[in-house]
């Protein structure tokens, strides 16, 4: 697993370019964290590659024009188990199945 740490400018699309580089090649995606930094982005993806994907992803990224800093490293301990606690705490505008149903008496 690698952790990708980019930094970019919020322009109209920018975010979903770089989560699709990832999502074409069909790289699962078990965290993902964008949040604003300062007067720009940042976005942190954790993704299991090898290292031909690694060069891919990486040029891809510094192809797009509103990139400005991408680093890449080993995951923290929590990233690693997000999946879990993604599951047992979804957002709160989800609606699980049970509760959209309403309750028979």
């Amino acid at each position: 697993m690698h952790v990708f740490h980019i930094r970019y400018r919020n322009t109209q699309g920018t975010l979903m370019r770089i989560l699709n580089a990832a999502s074409r090649r069909g790289i699962d995606m078990p965290y993902v964290q964008a949040e604003p930094a300062e007067h720009t982005h940042k976005v942190t993806l954790l993704l299991n590659v090898n290292a031909k994907q690694v060069g891919q992803l990486r040029r891809d990224w510094h192809a797009i024009v509103d990139v400005m800093d991408l680093r890449a490293g080993a995951p923290l301990k929590e990233m690693v188990h997000a999946p879990g606690a993604w599951q047992a705490h979804p957002p709160a505008n989800v609606v699980s199945a049970e509760a959209a149903t309403p309750a028979m008496a």
